[in-house]
């Protein structure tokens, strides 16, 4: 039996970068992250493939935690998807949810400017000529907006995301027209993961996922990849 694969490609919302004030932080375990519970659900007939990276941006070099440079580490997903796509195919799914570090002050960079830069990695992942080497089809993809930026968050990093929260809620509106120009799939992890305040990451630092968003992004990702597959 040939299982499908799904690949998972983020940042450390992806990874399972557990929320943390001070200190080193730690990883949730594969049985709290949202990709191993989308494992979990998915059962036996699936591999789920696990791509996330602290800092990542759509397009940008960024930095990881407070300005630690990671030479190599792939941090513009435009430069990294590529090669990320080519070390894993086949591939039937990949989902992408990216955005949160693109609104670092540092960067400069719009809600558009963001939502450009995805569209690029939807036409990588649909459109990159691999055929001439590997005879393996493109796989679907699933873009996601990522979790909403708010007072919590600016609290503790103001001057690191400043506009943050504006940006972060048009990102949704973006992403879906996005989708529906690169023949993608869409899914909004905000509205994935609601609950108080709605639409934001429930960690003490108002930018990573809880246990319970986790659990919620898991099954949302579930049901919509049950829907695309129908």
């Amino acid at each position: 039996m040939t299982r499908r694969r799904l690949l998972c490609f983020g940042d450390s919302n992806t990874y399972g970068w557990q929320a943390a004030l001070s200190g080193p932080t730690l990883r949730y375990p594969a049985s709290i992250r949202w990709t191993g519970r989308l494992a979990a659900l998915l059962g036996r007939d699936w591999e789920v493939l696990e791509e996330g990276l602290g800092g990542r941006t759509v397009r940008d070099k960024a930095t990881v935690g407070s300005g630690v440079s990671v030479p190599g580490a792939g941090l513009s997903a435009l430069d990294y998807l590529p090669a990320c796509l080519l070390s894993h195919l086949p591939l039937d799914i990949v989902v992408i949810m990216l955005g949160s570090n693109d609104m670092k002050s540092v960067l400069q960079r719009s809600e558009h400017d963001i939502a450009e830069g995805m569209a690029e990695l939807v036409d990588v992942a649909r459109h990159f000529p691999w055929n001439e080497l590997l005879d393996y089809p493109h796989p679907q993809v699933l873009i996601m907006s990522p979790p909403l930026i708010g007072e919590r968050k600016m609290q503790l990093a103001g001057a690191r995301y400043v506009d943050a929260p504006r940006k972060s809620r048009r990102l949704a509106e973006l992403y879906r027209s996005v989708a529906e120009t690169h023949d993608a799939f869409f899914l909004d992890a905000a509205a994935a993961i609601g609950g108080e305040p709605w639409g934001e990451a429930h960690g003490v630092d108002g930018m990573h996922l809880s246990e319970e968003d986790h659990a919620a992004l898991a099954n949302a990702v579930f049901e919509k990849v049950r829907s695309m597959i129908l």
